[in-house]
């Protein structure tokens, strides 16, 4: 007799029934050693050790016949297409397939000993939490079927926010007839497969919500004879690609360039979701997909953790490279979640930040960010190359045993070493890390304890669970979450904490009960942390403008700061709302910043911006591999190269909720693919669906720019770290204008018109590049940060770099050092100048506002007021006219000192 599933439930919260344990089954026998169903033996784990859903025997996961005498008999068999390890290692489709499980579901079914198998019993063999199992009510769907239908509409799962991104920033047409033109025409419309929400009503929607998303098209599989497969055809040309984009800069749909393009975006980003393992090929990579991912993860270096004595514990032996038939695996064959005690005493790990950094280490690096570290590509600073200046000293992660593990030996992390991850950058030669990590990491605190389970699980388990088309859309937690407003503290509600205990506790933007931030009889909000069960006292921003009296009771000290209560508060004379940023010469009476600005936008510290990004593909009939289907394709990555990457660039703009906020580089992306002849293509930028980004009637166009929510919170500077964005960073003031006045003038001409070479580039070389958060007061900076440039960024229209500054011999995308080829006549981009004075944006996004004409004062002069984007014209005026704008005569510098006028509001 086998172990049997004899109650699943199946609610909206995903709790397990009862399971009954009988008789032993060959899998326990030979994996754990026990004679009975109870994990009682020296092999694999008990995986699912719930309270009245532990013991379950492995074929209530992972299928298959537990009365089979022979490992023949008792595993699933793999489809032909797959084939045993020896097969693997001849045949490299089999290989692909097997290690990522990408195109497995594709398979047709298959008949062994008399046995029909579908290719969805082998997956679920594999991995139980995989979405296309889960989704058949097969693995973790039997029982867990409300988060399963969750995850599989989410943006993690879809990857629809990248993919339809991707389209909306080229110019292309909604794949989806019934989302063309909504939500500003920015509705995603493709995703990793298909999936339909049946209840969507364009009525009732909220922004962002679409019906529908088709599965993301593949043009370069080998042997299709279609009309616009790639293979052998000779449209796809270079020649044949310059008449595939409109006059604004779109590229035509369904043109050769449009199926290019997508191919690229499809193998360089093509397998960041749940939906497969990913590329499951190096360390820091390794992981599961579905559920699993998560869940249950993986080692860095892909090694086996588990007791199970039938899995090879050496493989890959290669932790950098792993080789065919080689399969990573599992840290320990037992679920992780929350971190707790359960009541029979079993003690469950919390989701660590390596978990997460399987897949968030693209674009800003979150994880990394997060930990303080950040990712230079080009080895520039190593090589002091870097641009527009090298650090006064730095530091690598040589020594960081999170990246590197001395005992396991992998010299690598995602592909790359120490030398390309920095933990320590000092640019303006205080002694303080540039680059410091985020106060929460700090503290011990881990992703899953801000981002719960309707971030994670795709909105609210047992919902509707709608499509939506960006980040923004699927995440609800918020800084006032837990710290509440200027003006209010967090709200709390009735609810439950992770080991049953009733109490108040504090709730998302969608009103969800955060189960691990609690007020306890003292008043005070407590974090217990999901990762690691500690508490956390939860500092209210009320109590830091307003002087109550109010005292850390873990750490001790007041919790009031007259900085935060300056920067915080509201101008109105009442000691109940703090003191706010009052002027000598500048009366602003009832302002305060938090009412139209993001939390991040002051305390993010620092982000890792991109500027110039050369994606080039090529025909290749190689062993190349579909991040979508599996099959073999004939397009490969020439090249994905970062031109310049800096952590001391930042601009403000206008986000989706109409607030103020932090802006980097997005999609700053010039293409070009080399065809079937080894000919390469003209070099392509795109205007997005709206004709932004790289029109030629912009001057100078800017390509994208979007809002980052950079994981960088500092809370004030210290002896070894850089703090938050204080005012300087975004305001001239009387001395930086009475230092610099004269050179700005010249600067603010010289951008306006064009003239670069009239810029005093060794005037910038200090006041951007080594001047990370305007400790020189310079009004160059705040020009910068306000979205009108600084003049470092410039490029030909082959995207290359223009400036007399960069002596790299070696400088992407021509190996060419731009100082020595200088010539300002060439300058066809300028890459952070995202916005002109009046308040024309030169830039693309692609975030619609949560309510349009929310931001229409924020954002005038722009033509497309109801999408997120540079800052309009009345606010440029105000940050970086010294004439009609606003000029400091109180504030605090970037290094948190007072300056002019501050004390006589502050105090001493």
């Amino acid at each position: 007799m086998t172990s049997t599933l004899s109650s699943c439930g199946g609610g909206g919260g995903g709790e397990t029934g009862t399971l009954s344990a009988q008789v032993t089954s060959t899998c326990m026998l030979c994996h754990n050693g026990s004679s009975t169903t109870n994990y009682a033996g020296p092999g694999i784990e008990d995986p699912h050790p719930f309270p009245g859903a532990s013991n379950m025997d492995c074929i209530v996961c992972h299928g298959g016949n537990a009365s089979g005498q022979t490992k023949e008999l008792a595993h699933v068999p793999p489809p032909p297409q797959i084939g045993d390890r020896n097969f693997q290692d001849t045949n490299a489709t089999a290989y692909f397939n097997r290690l990522t499980l990408t195109g497995i579901d594709k398979f047709p079914d298959y008949t062994v000993d008399g046995v029909t198998y579908t290719a969805i019993d082998y997956l679920q063999w594999l991995n139980p939490g995989d979405l296309r199992v889960t989704q058949s009510g097969m693995g973790c769907g039997q029982c867990h079927a409300p988060h399963s239908e969750s995850v599989a509409n989410s943006l993690l799962a879809t990857a629809a926010g990248m993919f339809s991104g991707a389209s909306y920033a080229i110019g292309a047409e909604n794949e989806v007839p019934a989302s063309q033109g909504l939500w500003e025409d920015t509705a995603a419309d493709i995703g990793w497969r298909a999936v339909v929400d049946p209840s969507f009503n364009l009525s009732t929607a909220t922004v962002g919500e679409v019906g529908e998303l088709v599965e993301f098209p593949v043009f370069s599989a080998r042997n299709d004879n279609s009309p616009d497969a790639i293979e052998d055809n000779q449209a796809y040309t270079a020649a044949n690609l310059l008449d595939d984009q409109f006059a604004d800069g779109r590229v035509i749909p369904d043109t050769e360039l449009h199926n290019l393009f997508m191919e690229q975006v499809a193998f360089t980003c093509g397998d960041c979701h749940l939906g497969s393992k990913g590329a499951n090929n190096r360390s820091g990579d390794y992981r599961s997909s579905g559920c699993t991912a998560c869940h249950m993860p993986y080692s860095l270096g892909g090694r086996s953790g588990s007791k199970d004595p039938h899995v090879n514990k050496f493989e890959p032996l290669d932790p950098d490279d792993i080789k065919d038939p080689e399969q990573p695996h599992v840290r320990a064959h037992r679920i992780v979640s929350v971190a707790r005690t359960l009541s029979n005493g079993v003690e469950i790990e919390g989701m660590d930040d390596l978990t997460c950094a399987g897949c968030h280490q693209g674009s800003n690096r979150t994880v990394m960010q997060y930990w303080g570290i950040r990712l230079d590509q080009n080895e520039d600073v190593r090589r002091n190359r870097q641009y527009p200046a090298n650090p006064d000293s730095y530091r690598t992660t040589q020594n960081d045993t999170r990246l590197f593990d001395p005992v396991l030996g992998n010299k690598e992390f995602n592909g790359r070493d120490h030398r390309q991850y920095l933990e320590f950058e000092d640019y303006d030669g205080d002694g303080r890390d540039d680059t410091p990590p985020d106060v929460h990491h700090e503290a011990g605190m881990g992703c899953i304890d801000c981002h719960g389970s309707f971030d994670l699980h795709g909105g609210e388990v047992g919902g509707r669970n709608e499509i939506n088309s960006r980040q923004e859309h699927g995440v609800a937690i918020s800084c006032e979450s837990c710290h509440g407003t200027a003006d209010a503290y967090a709200p709390t509600v009735a609810g439950t904490n992770y080991t049953g205990v009733n109490g108040q506790h504090a709730v998302d933007t969608e009103g969800n009960v955060l189960r691990n931030v609690r007020r306890e009889s003292d008043g005070h909000l407590y974090l217990y942390s999901r990762l690691t069960g500690n508490k956390h006292y939860v500092p209210q921003t009320r109590d830091t403008i307003v002087d109550s009296g109010v005292n850390d009771p873990i750490g001790g000290g007041p919790v009031y700061s007259p900085a935060a209560s300056y920067a915080m508060g509201r101008i109105d004379g009442s000691p109940s709302t703090g003191i706010g940023p009052q002027q000598k010469n500048h009366p602003a009476p009832g302002f305060s910043h938090t009412d139209r600005m993001d939390c991040a936008t002051c305390h993010a510290s620092w982000t890792n911006t991109c500027m110039g990004c050369h994606l080039e593909g090529e025909y290749n009939g190689g062993n190349n591999f579909s991040n979508i289907t599996g099959e073999r394709i004939v397009f490969r990555e020439r090249f994905a190269d970062f031109v310049y990457q800096s952590p001391i660039m930042f601009q403000l703009g206008v986000d989706h909720n109409g607030e103020i906020a932090q802006f980097s580089a997005n999609t700053k992306t010039f293409f070009r693919y080399k065809d079937i002849n080894n000919v390469r293509s003209d070099v392509f930028t795109f205007s997005d669906r709206n004709a932004k980004g790289s029109s030629p009637t912009a001057a100078f166009p800017a390509l994208s720019h979007n809002a980052m929510m950079a994981h960088s919170i500092r809370g004030r500077v210290t002896a070894e770290n850089e703090g938050p964005r204080y005012c300087v960073s975004c305001h001239n003031t009387t001395e930086g204008i009475a230092n610099f006045g004269t050179e700005y003038e010249s600067f603010r001409t010289a951008i306006r018109t064009g003239d670069y070479d009239s810029l005093n580039w060794s005037l910038l070389q200090d006041h951007i590049g080594r001047n990370p958060g305007n400790q020189l007061n310079s009004p160059m900076f705040v020009h910068m940060v306000a979205g009108l440039g600084s003049g470092m960024f410039l490029f030909d229209e082959n995207g290359a770099p223009i400036n007399p500054l960069d002596n790299n011999p070696n400088r992407k995308p021509d190996n060419v050092a731009p100082a020595g080829v200088y010539d300002a006549t060439k300058v066809f981009y300028d890459l952070d100048r995202i916005v002109d004075e009046m308040g024309n944006p030169f830039a693309s996004n692609n975030h619609p506002l949560r309510q349009p004409g929310m931001a229409d004062l924020m954002r005038d002069g722009a033509s497309d007021v109801d999408l997120a984007g540079p800052l309009g014209r009345t606010l440029l005026e105000l940050l970086t006219d010294p004439a009609t704008g606003l000029v400091l005569d109180s504030w605090y510098d970037a290094d948190g000192a007072k300056g002019g006028s501050v004390t006589d509001f502050v105090g001493p």
